[in-house]
């Protein structure tokens, strides 16, 4: 049954003015520091730095993100509905980005007397706080990209300029952090086993997310739409609609398991590169992290100018196995009796450049195919109801991520048993990391796939929808 079309969107798309493409891309920073100073140092840091046992950890933060991951889909679902002088998006987009700087700083700043109980406790917190604040901010936001461009092409245009502010975040975190806050020590010590980097790291960082966060809230602010008519469906029945939506189950279950790798992928990322490739130096650490996300900015560029020639789904998948076969040859050719060996920093800058070009695809094309089946929901239900496929995606997300850590914990744990000699301070699984960081993500992947076969929705279809929804808004306003 189609319901009367919520007055929150003119009858015909037209493209997105440039300077309200740079000020919504702002806003994409706070989730990319989020999510790679998460990756990269959370587990390392509770129980490498703090000593509480990687099982403790990974089951700690799959709680967390499980309970944070069902609100996901309700957050958007109360976007879609709300009305305010603020607009439906604005609304949770404020007090969102006030939360996450204070909630990041206190997660790296536990007190050092807690015992692994507190530690525990402090860690499942500190993380429920940070989860919630940026998934407030954060399901809007996803929202409001999807409206603020409406035409097939521009759509993927405005979330190719928010994935380069986002990897300019990312830069920022995977690159500063190791040289501004884990220099190298007269001793020699590890100085990333050191405690006092991890608080000036949560303040920095927590600080830029939140500032971001704001400059993208004001910039976009003359953007907000009202909400959803008054005939809009509950939230459970929204969520029903969401998932029969046959398009968006193919994304959402191809994203989910991708997410499932790259997070494993990067919770391995320093014991890879500590202990099983024997890159030790945090400049060079540093510079393999600079030339993943160097090479993904590049990559925009390049599925930016692809997209207007071939379909996003074929994008999609060309990416998601280039990237599985570069993640293989990490554990095949590096390591001790492998072809490039150890302590060899060049075929890892390589392959990271190469593998940034190619991930990159997939930061711009899956949320620009989210925005199309957006477009099939409001022909079947009348309604646009961004808010929600994006909090369902960003559920599907965090299940993933709170799964891949919950694995990653366990994975060494359990490889640990079949290991004996490792070095001091090294994890007891050193001789499986590459199995853990390369060989694991790579199958991940190539299932990933396997759900976009069938997806259907084109240039073509997308276009067809686009000027019979143009239609339909054109007799309502008359």
């Amino acid at each position: 049954m189609v319901t009367a079309v919520a007055p929150v969107l003119d009858a015909h798309p037209r493209p997105l003015a440039f300077s309200a493409k740079l000020l919504y891309g702002i806003g994409e920073m706070p989730i990319t520091i989020l999510m790679v100073l998460s990756g990269l140092f959370i587990l390392f840091f509770y129980n490498s730095v703090m000593g509480l046992p990687a099982t403790w950890v990974g089951a700690g933060l799959f709680v967390t993100l499980a309970l944070d991951a069902i609100t996901d889909p309700l957050i958007g679902h109360l976007s879609d509905r709300t009305r305010s002088r603020l607009g439906r998006r604005h609304a949770f987009m404020l007090p969102g980005a006030l939360g996450m700087g204070p909630c990041f700083f206190l997660l790296f700043s536990p007190p050092r007397s807690l015992g692994r109980g507190g530690l525990l406790l402090w860690l499942i917190g500190t993380m429920v706080g940070l989860r919630a604040t940026s998934a407030i901010y954060r399901i809007p936001y996803l929202g409001l990209g999807a409206e603020l461009s409406r035409d097939y092409d521009d759509r993927t245009s405005t979330m190719a300029v928010r994935a380069l502010f986002g990897l300019v975040g990312t830069l920022a975190a995977a690159g500063l952090s190791f040289l501004l806050f884990f220099p190298s020590t007269r001793d020699g010590s590890e100085p990333k086993l050191r405690y006092e980097g991890y608080p000036h790291l949560g303040l920095a960082f927590g600080a830029l997310m939140t500032i971001s966060g704001l400059v993208c809230f004001f910039g976009t602010l003359r953007h907000r739409t009202s909400g959803e008519s008054s005939e809009a469906p509950s939230f459970f029945s929204a969520f029903k609609i969401s998932m029969q939506n046959v398009e968006f189950r193919k994304i959402w279950g191809s994203s989910t398991i991708f997410f499932l790798a790259v997070v494993l992928n990067a919770s391995m990322a320093i014991q890879y590169f500590t202990w099983y490739a024997h890159i030790s130096g945090n400049r060079a650490m540093s510079g393999i992290q600079t030339c993943f996300y160097v090479g993904a900015l590049l990559g925009v560029f390049q599925w930016m100018a692809l997209a207007r020639r071939t379909e996003k789904r074929t994008l999609s998948m060309i990416a998601m196995a280039a990237t599985a076969a570069l993640l293989l040859m990490a554990w095949l050719l590096i390591g001790e009796g492998h072809l490039f060996g150890t302590g060899h920093v060049t075929p890892l800058v390589v392959g990271s450049i190469i593998g940034g070009m190619f991930a990159s695809a997939v930061w711009v094309i899956p949320p620009s195919m989210v925005a199309d089946v957006a477009d099939t929901d409001e022909l079947k239900t009348g309604l646009r109801r961004e808010g929600i496929f994006f909090g369902i995606a960003n559920f599907g997300e965090k299940i993933a991520a709170g799964g891949a850590l919950g694995l990653a914990g366990a994975l060494l744990s359990v490889f640990g048993k079949f290991s004996h000699g490792a070095p001091p301070g090294a994890p007891a699984a050193t001789p499986y990391l590459g199995v853990l960081y390369g060989a694991v993500p790579a199958v991940l992947l190539l299932c990933s796939i396997v759900f976009l076969i069938p997806y259907r929705l084109n240039r073509q279809t997308v276009h067809g929808m686009q000027e019979e929804l143009a239609a339909r808004r054109a007799r309502i306003s008359l």
